[in-house]
C-alpha cells in the first residue's frame, strides 16, 4: 500500500457510512484492515494482486484483486460471503496490535452482519478527519456537546485531569467510558492516550 498517499490523500477523508453505497474495507497480506470510500480510491492504493486478503463490501462478500487485460488491478468476482470465524480473529488480532489505531473498544460482534457493520463503523469513525452526518454526544458532568468528529472529541477530553463523569455516543448510537492510559506514573493526570470502551446504553434516546 502507498501509506503516505493515503494519509495524505482523501481515503481517510471519510464520511460516516450510509452515503456512499460502494464503499470497502480491506484486509491486507499483513493483517491490517483499511476503509476505502470507493472502488477508485482503493485501487489506486493497492499496489499488487496478493497485496488484499479480504476486500470486503457492505453486504459482507469477500473479494479479490485480480488484473485486467492490461495488467492492470482491477476488482474480481466475489467469492459469497467471508468466513466468520477468520474475520472476527483477524479483526481482534488487529485491535490487540493497534491500540492506538483502534481507540473504539466496542463489544465484540456475534454475527457476520454484526461485525461487517462493526468494521465499515468504526474504521470510518477512526479515519474520519471532517464533519459530516450526525455528529458525537459529549456529555461531561451533565453538560452535553457535540462534537463532530472524534478528533473532536479527544481534543475536549485531552483537557481533562478526570475522565470519570464523561460518556460518548457514537453517531451510530454506541456509548462508551472514555479511559485514559498512563504509560509512566509520573506523568500529569490530563496525560496519555484516550480509549473509549463500549458500555450497555442507559437511556432511550428519541
Amino acid at each position: 500500500m502507498k501509506r503516505i498517499a493515503l494519509i495524505k490523500g482523501t481515503a481517510l477523508d471519510a464520511a460516516v457510512p450510509g452515503t456512499r453505497p460502494k464503499d470497502y474495507v480491506v484486509v491486507d497480506d499483513i493483517g491490517e484492515f483499511t476503509y476505502y470510500p470507493s472502488e477508485t480510491a482503493m485501487l489506486e492504493d493497492l499496489e499488487y494482486v496478493d497485496e488484499a486478503a479480504c476486500i470486503l463490501d457492505r453486504e459482507g462478500n469477500d473479494c479479490r484483486l485480480t488484473l485486467d487485460k492490461d495488467r492492470n488491478l482491477c476488482l474480481g468476482p466475489s467469492f459469497g460471503p467471508v468466513e466468520f470465524s477468520w474475520l472476527r480473529q483477524a479483526w481482534m488480532n488487529s485491535r490487540h496490535r493497534n491500540l492506538q489505531t483502534h481507540r473504539l473498544q466496542r463489544f465484540y460482534p456475534l454475527s457476520r452482519e454484526a461485525l461487517v457493520a462493526e468494521l465499515f463503523e468504526t474504521l470510518t469513525l477512526e479515519r474520519a478527519r471532517n464533519a459530516n452526518g450526525t455528529p458525537w454526544v459529549l456529555d461531561v458532568g451533565g453538560e452535553e456537546t457535540h462534537p463532530a468528529t472524534l478528533r473532536d472529541v479527544d481534543g475536549v477530553l485531552a483537557g481533562l485531569d478526570h475522565l470519570e463523569e464523561a460518556t460518548v455516543r457514537d453517531p451510530f448510537g454506541h456509548e462508551y467510558r472514555p479511559v485514559r492510559h498512563q504509560t509512566h506514573r509520573y506523568l500529569a493526570p490530563g496525560a496519555g492516550s484516550i480509549y473509549y470502551v463500549e458500555v450497555p446504553a442507559l437511556r432511550t434516546r428519541n
